[in-house]
Parts: structure tokens; C-alpha cells; sequence
């Protein structure tokens, strides 16, 4: 039966848990242990990712693979409000676990001299497999990332300059620095491959329909319901394979004269006016309010935005939007077809992965 209602895309492509068994090092006296390696396939905590073929590789640097103490200390850092430029704030005040680490229902975040951004805090899982980070895909890899929010003067508003003389100066900091990158100096390159460590092992694989798709759980008629509208209106075009999204960016026309250029803004490009990169389904209903300015407080304005006639008429503003908003039926969605696709969208929340005590707060 599930052959019959799954197409192969979704079906044969999701995640799967395996057991970690992590390298014991030495203990004694002599040189320091090397680094206990987490093998490619494997992620730190209770759930652990690996290689599906019709994903893109596994976007672990060559030069910074996954460590025990490397993710440890990137946890450590992520939590700490010392990285921000008053001590008020960490990575983790704008990106909260139990909301698949963004930012406590707000549509943008408020930074340390209390300026509000201009986006919406993205969720964080699954970056191994993702590439074009931010909203506007602006930043490569992770390490780039990791360091711009501690910097920008709207968000921490710190000098990495400080923040180094303060780790520096931190007995614990010199020993978690010293056992994940064996150095004595912490440098700004030892600051971004932590915190790239500890990004990178977030992992969410574990919610009832990855549970479905292992064999393990049977989804109700609603909930099988509810994946056939997502179907039908072509909401898998763009939030495609096991990550339900598809690493790219798109506009998909939500204004008639927009003023956030999004990608455009880097390449300088027309063709990119207004795209932003696609957020995944999973845990999206934990992880409201919605679209990268957070406009939309509920789901329900999402999927109504999609399937009222308003974006017709915006794609004619929008030359450069996405095919999938001219392909997609444009039928307003009924309240049972409402009803059906919230309890599937529900199948996607990984309560295993909001609660992982290895991406919590460590102090």
C-alpha cells in the first residue's frame, strides 16, 4: 500500500538511526590523545545520519572532520553569551532547540543594543547535506557563517578580536581548544570550525514520518491524506527528497514591488531579484513564524498564500519567479484539505531531535 500512495522520491530516500561507536583514547600520561574522529555517516548524540544516494555528499570539510571535542566545545561556544559584545547574548538566544532552534515565535531578532533585524532566524538541522547558507545564500560553508552573526552590529555586535582575548583567558577554553585542536593560542580559524563542528552534528531524522518510511509506525488516513494534497498542489517541487527541500533558491512572488533583493544582493544579478533559499518541512511546525521576513504568524497563512490567486498576480510583477508557482494548481484549498495536510505536516516534528540533551545547553 505505501508503494502505491508514496512516490519514489520520498520513498526510497529517508534518513535511518545507527549506532555510533566512538574511539577510545588512551588515558595515561605522555603526548595528548588524538582527536576522537566521528566517522563520516555518523553525527554526535542520539541520532546519527548517513550517505543516501540521491542526496548531495556530505558537506564535512576535509580539514575539520567531526570530533568528540570539536562538537563539544562548538556547544559550549554556541551557548555562550561571551561571544556577543556585552555578554548578553549567545548564538543560542536567537535560535532555540524546542523551536528547531529559531527564534521563539518572533518574525525577526533583536540584537544586544536592541536593533531588530530585517530577517527571520532559520532553523538548524541537517547542514551536512546543505550548501548556500543564510536566507539569500550568501555564505558557502558553515565556517563563513558561523562567525558573521558574532560580528554584525545589528545582531552580537562583538569584535572577534575580544572575544579571542577572552577565550584566551579561559581556563576552560584553553583546555577544550587544546584537546579538539591540540594549540595553545586560540585563533578566529579554531572559533569557526568549533562552532562548524557543532552546527554540522544537528541532527533531524527521527519524526513519525521517518518513522513510517523505516516501518516502524503506520500514519492515519488523515495524515496519508494530507501527504497526497502536498502532492496533488506541487508543494514537492521545490521541498523535494529527504532533507523537503531542495537546496536552492527561488522567488516565489510574495510581493508585487519587492524591496528585499535577497541573492540579487550578492550576485547582482536579475535573474536572482528576490530569491531565498528553501526551508525544509520538517519540523516546520515548531519553527513559525514563516518566509524569510517572518510575515506569515501561522501555517495556515502559508498555505493560503500558495493557493489563493495573489500569487498569480505577483508573478506578473516578478518575472524571475519560480516556475513552480506558475505550474502549481491554483484551486483554494478546502477546510478538510487544511485539515489533512496540518496532520501531516505534523508527522514531520522530531520530538527526538528538539529534545537531544547533546544540543542543549551545556552549562
Amino acid at each position: 500500500m505505501k508503494n502505491k500512495r508514496f512516490d519514489l522520491i520520498l520513498r526510497t530516500s529517508f534518513l535511518y538511526l545507527f549506532g555510533l561507536t566512538l574511539v577510545v583514547g588512551l588515558i595515561g600520561c605522555g603526548p595528548e590523545p588524538p582527536p576522537e574522529i566521528i566517522p563520516p555517516g555518523g553525527s554526535y548524540g542520539d541520532t546519527t545520519i548517513i550517505d543516501v544516494t540521491e542526496l548531495p555528499p556530505l558537506r564535512i570539510p576535509a580539514d575539520n572532520p567531526l570530533t568528540v571535542a570539536g562538537v563539544d566545545l562548538g556547544r559550549h561556544l554556541f551557548y555562550d553569551k561571551m561571544l556577543s559584545g556585552d555578554g548578553t547574548q549567545a548564538c543560542a538566544t536567537c535560535h532555540n532547540q524546542k523551536m528547531a532552534f529559531t527564534d521563539n515565535n518572533k518574525a525577526v531578532s533583536e540584537g544586544i543594543t536592541g536593533a531588530m533585524g530585517d530577517r527571520n532566524a532559520m532553523s538548524i538541522f541537517n547542514l551536512m547535506w546543505s550548501d548556500n547558507l543564510f536566507w539569500d545564500s550568501r555564505a558557502g560553508d558553515l565556517r563563513e557563517l558561523a562567525t558573521r552573526p558574532i560580528e554584525n552590529p545589528i545582531e552580537m555586535n562583538a569584535k572577534v578580536e575580544d572575544v579571542l582575548v577572552r577565550l584566551n583567558n579561559s581556563v576552560m577554553y584553553q583546555d577544550k581548544f587544546k584537546k579538539a585542536f591540540g594549540v595553545d593560542t586560540i585563533k578566529k580559524e579554531h572559533l569557526s570550525k568549533a562552532l562548524e563542528q557543532f552546527l554540522l552534528s544537528i541532527t533531524s531524522d527521527n519524526s513519525k514520518f521517518d518513522k513510517f518510511n523505516r516501518g516502524e509506525v503506520a500514519l492515519t488516513d488523515q495524515e496519508l491524506r494530507g501527504f497526497d494534497v502536498l502532492k496533488i498542489k506541487g508543494c514537492f517541487n521545490c521541498h523535494s527528497s529527504s532533507l523537503l527541500h531542495d537546496n536552492k533558491s527561488h522567488n516565489t512572488a510574495l510581493d508585487k514591488n519587492p524591496t528585499d533583493k535577497g541573492l540579487q544582493e550578492f550576485t547582482n544579478k536579475y535573474e536572482d531579484r528576490h530569491k531565498f533559499k528553501t526551508p525544509s518541512l520538517r519540523n516546520i511546525m515548531v519553527s513559525g513564524p514563516y518566509m524569510h521576513d517572518g510575515r506569515f504568524e501561522t501555517i495556515d497563512e502559508v498555505i493560503r498564500f500558495y493557493e489563493d490567486v495573489t500569487p498569480n498576480l505577483n508573478v506578473e510583477a516578478n518575472r524571475n519567479a519560480s516556475d513552480s508557482m506558475t505550474i502549481a494548481p491554483r484551486n483554494e484549498i478546502t477546510e478538510r484539505e487544511m485539515t489533512d495536510l496540518k496532520a501531516f505536516l505534523n508527522t514531520l516534528t522530531d520530538d527526538t531531535y528538539l529534545t537531544n540533551p547533546k544540543y542543549a545547553d551545556p552549562f
